[in-house]
C-alpha cells in the first residue's frame, strides 16, 4: 500500500484513494479530493467534506481500514494521501445552475409538446415556439 509520509491524515483539499469494501469483500477503488460544498463535484472528482463518506474519511491516514455501514458497504481502505495545496478551482456551482436551468428548459419543452398535441381539440392550434426555447435554454 502507497501512503505519503508528508502529509499522513486526510484533510480538507487532500488527494485520497481508497477501496469501498462490500459485504461480499469485493472492493472498488476510487479517487477523489476531499473539498468544501462549494467546490464540490463529484463527477469532476471533488468529494463534499459534509458527506458521509467525506465524514467518515477525515482524520484518517492511509494504511487504515475504517468501518462505513452505507448500502451493501462495510468498510473503506484508506491507499494513499496527498496534500493539497488549497488552491482548488471548481467552478462547480455554476455547472449544476446550468444543469438545473438545462433540466428546466427540457421540461418546459416536454411540456408544451405534450400540451400541444392534447389541446387541439379543446383549445384548438397550439405550436410550440421551439427557437424561442431553445433561445431561453442558453
Amino acid at each position: 500500500m502507497e501512503s505519503n509520509i508528508l502529509f499522513p491524515h486526510i484533510s480538507l483539499n487532500c488527494h485520497v484513494s481508497v477501496e469501498l469494501v462490500d459485504s461480499s469483500g469485493e472492493a472498488e477503488r476510487c479517487e477523489f479530493t476531499l473539498v468544501t460544498g462549494k467546490q464540490a463535484d463529484f463527477k469532476s472528482g471533488l468529494l463534499d467534506e459534509n458527506t458521509p463518506l467525506g465524514i467518515a474519511l477525515l482524520g484518517h491516514r492511509a494504511g487504515e481500514t475504517i468501518p462505513y455501514q452505507v448500502g451493501d458497504l462495510t468498510g473503506v481502505r484508506i491507499l494513499a494521501v496527498e496534500g493539497g495545496d488549497g488552491s482548488i478551482q471548481s467552478d462547480a456551482a455554476e455547472k449544476r445552475r446550468a444543469a438545473v436551468r438545462k433540466a428546466v428548459a427540457q421540461s418546459e419543452i416536454t411540456n408544451q409538446m405534450i400540451f400541444s398535441t392534447a389541446s387541439g381539440s379543446k383549445w384548438g392550434d397550439y405550436e410550440v415556439d421551439m427557437d424561442k426555447l431553445l433561445k431561453d435554454e442558453e
